[in-house]
C-alpha cells in the first residue's frame, strides 16, 4: 500500500526516504517539507507562497511529442543533483507537477539515482509502486531517466 499524505494543502506519496512526489501544492506552510520543487510550467506560484521552504523551479511541459530540449535536460539534471544533496543532508523534499505523475516523477527518479545510488529500473519501479502505475507514463521522460543512468 502506498504511503500517501492526504492533508488538505498537498497530495503526495513517499517514493524514497524523505522524497515525496505529488500534485500541484496549494500555497502555504508545510511543516513536513524543507524544499518544494515546482516542475509544472503552468503552475509556478511565487516563492513567498511557501514560507520557510526552499523553492526549486524546473518549469517543464509534459509533451508526449517533443523530446526535452537541451536546456530542459540541463535544468532537470542540475536541479536533481541539488535535490540529491538536500536529501543526503537530511532534508525532506516534495517534487510536484500538475498531477504528480510525470514531470515531478522525472525529477525524483534522477534524484533517486544520485542520492540513493539506484538504477533507473529500480527508481522507475519504486515510483510506480508508491505513487501510481501511471507515473512516468511519458515515454520521453522514461527514456531520459534510463539514458541518464547510462551517462553517469
Amino acid at each position: 500500500m502506498a504511503r500517501t499524505l492526504r492533508n488538505p494543502p498537498v497530495e503526495a506519496s513517499l517514493v524514497a526516504p524523505r522524497l515525496y512526489v505529488g500534485s500541484r501544492p496549494r500555497p502555504g506552510r508545510y511543516r513536513w517539507f524543507n524544499t518544494v520543487v515546482l516542475c509544472a510550467k503552468e503552475w509556478q506560484p511565487p516563492s513567498f507562497a511557501f514560507p520557510g521552504m526552499t523553492v526549486i523551479r524546473i518549469p517543464l511541459v509534459d509533451d508526449f511529442i517533443h523530446p526535452l530540449s537541451d536546456v530542459d535536460q540541463a535544468l532537470v539534471t542540475a536541479n536533481a543533483r541539488t535535490i540529491a544533496r538536500y536529501l543526503e543532508s537530511g532534508a525532506c523534499v516534495l517534487s510536484t507537477c500538475w498531477q504528480g505523475w510525470n514531470r515531478s516523477a522525472l525529477v525524483a527518479a534522477i534524484a533517486m539515482q544520485l542520492a540513493f545510488d539506484m538504477s533507473a529500473d529500480d527508481a522507475i519501479t519504486q515510483i510506480r509502486e508508491t505513487r501510481s502505475p501511471n507515473a512516468l507514463g511519458n515515454p520521453r521522460f522514461e527514456r531520459f531517466v534510463r539514458d541518464f543512468e547510462k551517462a553517469r
